[in-house]
């Protein structure tokens, strides 16, 4: 009897604690707390040369491309790369490329990604990450991107977006 009593006060302490605090909606395993919500933050074409195969893995070479969005733009630095590796019926991407932004900003970006083929097409998703030391680009040092492919003739091509 003396474990319920003690269940129960702790029970009341959290949902005194919760209601103090004015946090009105709890999460339950079945329900999301809050929507993702994205902002368009560039779309990213590369240029890339053929691949090299390396067994399981082929290695094409980023050759170039460009960036462009609302808040950057510049160019993609020859001698990047994409390692793609051939995983339980999917492709795994690893990428290494630099920018320079139009405003001679260095940044470094990686990605990890895979693309699965379906019925429907291709499911081709990358998760980028950004290292720069320019404070007017820092931002991209602190957030979250995912990246979708898209279909431009003669590029890998990417709307990257912003997870707000």
């Amino acid at each position: 009897m003396n474990y319920l009593f003690r269940e129960l006060r702790v029970i009341i302490s959290l949902l005194s604690i919760i209601s103090l605090t004015g946090a009105t909606h709890i999460a339950t395993a079945q329900s999301p707390a809050s929507d993702l919500e994205s902002q368009f933050a560039f779309e990213l074409l590369l240029d890339v040369a053929p691949q090299h195969d390396a067994g399981h893995t082929r290695i094409a070479p980023v050759t170039g491309g460009t960036f462009s969005g609302p808040r950057i733009s510049g160019a993609v630095h020859n001698g990047g790369a994409d390692w793609i590796t051939q995983v339980s019926g999917h492709s795994s991407l690893d990428v290494r490329i630099t920018l320079e932004t139009d405003d001679g900003a260095i940044i470094y970006m990686t990605y990890k990604g895979m693309v699965v083929p379906s019925d429907s097409g291709l499911y081709w998703r990358v998760t980028p990450s950004f290292t720069t030391s320019s404070e007017e680009y820092d931002w991209l040092n602190h957030r979250v991107f995912v990246g979708k492919s898209k279909q431009v003739e003669g590029k890998v091509a990417y709307d990257i977006f912003e997870i707000l």
